[in-house]
């Protein structure tokens, strides 16, 4: 699993602070652009609906 983010794909806690919703959307499409030369097509499905989720839950803050 080396070169995986760990924390994105729900397998391990944050070091020191959660990070904000941004954070989490620009990491999750960094790790998603790495594609399957790191991560299975399992684990990019999985953050690419974590991303879904994250943009929903931004755009529900935003308009909401």
């Amino acid at each position: 699993m080396s070169g995986k983010n760990l924390y994105l794909l729900g397998l391990q806690e944050p070091a020191n602070r959660q990070p904000d919703i941004l954070e989490s959307i620009h990491a999750l499409e960094a790790e998603i652009d790495r594609g399957e030369a790191v991560y299975t097509p399992e684990e990019l499905f999985r953050l690419e609906r974590k991303l879904s989720d994250c943009k929903e839950f931004l755009r529900a803050m935003t308009q909401g």
